[in-house]
């Protein structure tokens, strides 16, 4: 199968929003993508660090386990 860059990101937050049962807070972190607004930003100042992990680890086994 010939690997296609394209679309990958997406798949990825379908998957986390379809199969995974992941926080939406935890998807987007692992996208890089900033949420909410900049005062909430200021009190949510956690990284889900460990929840991210958890979650790419899951999203590569998923990943061999269908390509």
């Amino acid at each position: 199968m010939e690997a296609r860059p394209h679309g990958f990101r997406s798949s990825f937050g379908n998957w986390c929003s379809e199969a995974a049962n992941v926080p939406w807070e935890v998807a987007e972190a692992c996208l890089a993508h900033r949420t909410g607004g900049k005062v909430e930003r200021s009190y949510k100042r956690t990284d889900f660090l460990e929840q991210r992990r958890e979650l790419m680890q899951r999203w590569a086994d998923y990943v061999e386990r269908v390509c």
